[in-house]
């Protein structure tokens, strides 16, 4: 079992977080720059991760060194399910999760700017999704024969796999107007500012 360090903890997550509330509790912008969202959305990650943290902590003390290998392949799932399961709650009830109500941004649809459903909060995280599925499959697969652990080299492919995905995803955001990424577009979202400054002041 392996418990994060509360220093790194503090340095990597709590530090960012807090300096972010800190510069956008107050912070209030024109309406023709509603849809720069890159760095809300960045800073808004480190919040999410300090509050996902604690139930990292919790799958931690529940995995022993003697567990059965089906205990440990149920919480390395549930590991790696945490941040999906967040996010479509959060984004599915709210439009926003912890992260981007720090960080004043929302997600709406992208044609008539109403709020979301969980149709499109569970389609915004479909791809990550069915990565977490198939490895899950692969590594049941190798628990089942008895194997402990996955071949580096499906581990390699999968790590890979997932850093294209989000290369492509910020290659998307970073070259459109509205600053949609690719799972914006396969849920038909829009992610806009909320702290938009009155016209009249």
């Amino acid at each position: 079992m392996y418990v994060h360090p509360i220093w790194l903890v503090l340095c990597i997550f709590f530090v960012p977080s807090l300096i972010a509330w800190l510069f956008y509790k107050n912070l209030k912008i024109p309406s023709e720059k509603q849809y720069l969202t890159f760095w809300p959305r960045f800073w808004a990650s480190f919040v999410d991760s300090l509050v996902v943290w604690p139930l990292h902590i919790i799958l931690d003390f529940i995995q022993k060194p003697d567990s059965s290998v089906w205990l440990l392949l149920t919480v390395s799932s549930l590991r790696s399910l945490l941040w999906i399961i967040y996010s479509i709650y959060l984004h599915g009830t709210y439009g926003q999760t912890i992260g981007k109500m720090v960080t004043r941004v929302k997600i709406v649809d992208a044609e008539t700017h109403s709020s979301i459903s969980f149709r499109h909060a569970i389609m915004r995280d479909s791809v990550p999704t069915l990565f977490i599925i198939a490895f899950t499959v692969y590594q049941a697969y190798y628990f089942a024969i008895g194997t402990m652990s996955v071949p580096s080299r499906g581990l390699a492919l999968f790590n890979s796999i997932f850093l294209l995905w989000y290369a492509v995803e910020l290659l998307t955001m970073l070259t459109n107007e509205k600053r949609r990424a690719l799972h914006d577009f396969i849920a038909s979202t829009l992610v806009v500012r909320t702290n938009i400054e009155d016209s009249g002041d």
